[in-house]
């Protein structure tokens, strides 16, 4: 079962969603297409929010930026 987070990098105010196999961890690595590119990206903070009718968010903080 997939987990669908959505996502921000770099602290851009645009906002994706993506699917993960298992919700990452803060510090690991995600690979994911930006761009039309596959770029690596580092984990800075995972936020549960509180559900609505479609249940609760996880909303992952991305950086390319070496941590």
């Amino acid at each position: 079962m997939a987990v669908r987070c959505r996502i921000s990098i770099d602290d851009a105010r645009d906002v994706d969603e993506l699917a993960f196999q298992e919700l990452p961890r803060v510090g690991e690595s995600v690979s994911m297409p930006v761009e039309g590119s596959s770029r690596d990206l580092r984990v800075l903070r995972v936020v549960h929010m509180p559900g609505s009718e479609q249940g609760a968010t996880t909303m992952l903080e991305l950086t390319s930026r070496i941590l």
